[in-house]
């Protein structure tokens, strides 16, 4: 696959998980599980995306296993707690809204500048 398919599909799933983690949070204080359900299996497949496309950009680069491969992997990680704490502390709502911002721009940080 080329570079600029995976990065693409990368992206893609990057957003698929910000906009089912922005529809889990303000869902959390709304009964309607229909928009729950369609909001949590596009999380998920979202996550199958970023972690399919990332690993291919990484083969592809073949950059080996430096830092910020490793903390964008904690990222993805706490993404798929995000949606957890979404749906099971709707209280928390403001702390994950914020929170999923700021992962997905220091993602971008790393992704971008390579820092380490």
């Amino acid at each position: 696959m080329s570079y600029a398919f995976l990065k693409i599909l990368h992206l893609f799933g990057v957003f698929m998980v910000l906009v089912s983690l922005g529809g889990l949070i303000v869902l959390g204080v709304v009964e309607d599980s229909r928009w729950r359900k369609l909001a949590a299996i596009t999380n998920g497949i979202g996550l199958v995306v970023v972690f399919i496309g990332g690993f291919g950009l990484l083969g592809l680069l073949q950059l080996g296993w430096p830092g910020w491969i490793l903390v964008k992997i904690l990222i993805w990680v706490l993404f798929a707690v995000m949606m957890v704490l979404a749906r099971r502390v709707p209280r928390s709502g403001k702390v994950l809204w914020w929170g999923s911002l700021l992962l997905a721009g220091f993602a971008a940080y790393l992704a971008n500048l390579k820092p380490f």
